[in-house]
């Protein structure tokens, strides 16, 4: 199964994923709070940056682009968005390696963003996040310590690869 993965601060959503009742959904999407929207939502020439997984494997290695992109390797919260919720949310979704914000040249083509020109946009993908909730990850900082000085040592990236307060924070 496929999913996009997509950082997020998970406190600033409601507790629960949204409710299969539709009278009870409808309330729950009204009720996202402005914290949520502004920070998780925040878009770049009206695109949302998202990550394809295979797999919902939760694994550390489905954020590698994320968290080497990273000025400290803080803990993460990901919400795995499966792949249907975005084709039945009839959202625009394109691959695009050039703004993969990521050094890993062979994890730009997993790199996808999903195209919102407006508010109803932001409304209609709050609704993906809110429905994805239960596909949620904390990703640890000493988990992601870890991860990054293992793709160092490892080579897979390189101390010039990623940002200098990065590298002092996980070099031993």
């Amino acid at each position: 199964m496929v999913y996009y993965i997509r950082k997020i601060s998970r406190p600033k959503w409601q507790e629960n994923p949204l409710s299969s009742d539709p009278n009870i959904a409808a309330k729950e999407i009204n009720n996202v709070s402005a914290d949520a929207i502004t920070n998780c939502l925040k878009t770049t020439s009206n695109k949302l940056s998202l990550w394809r997984v295979d797999v919902d494997s939760y694994s550390i290695d489905d954020i590698i682009p994320l968290i080497v992109g990273f000025e400290k390797p803080n803990t993460c919260d990901v919400v795995y968005i499966p792949e249907e919720y975005i084709i039945d949310a009839d959202l625009n979704l394109e691959q695009s390696q050039s703004d993969a914000n990521t050094p890993i040249e062979e994890l730009k083509q997993t790199h996808y963003n999903v195209i919102v020109h407006n508010y109803a946009g932001l409304g209609v993908f709050s609704k993906v996040v809110l429905q994805s909730l239960q596909n949620h990850k904390r990703y640890h900082e000493k988990d992601i310590k870890t991860k990054l000085r293992d793709l160092l040592d490892n080579h897979i990236i390189e101390p010039n690869m990623i940002s200098p307060k990065l590298y002092e924070k996980v070099k031993i």
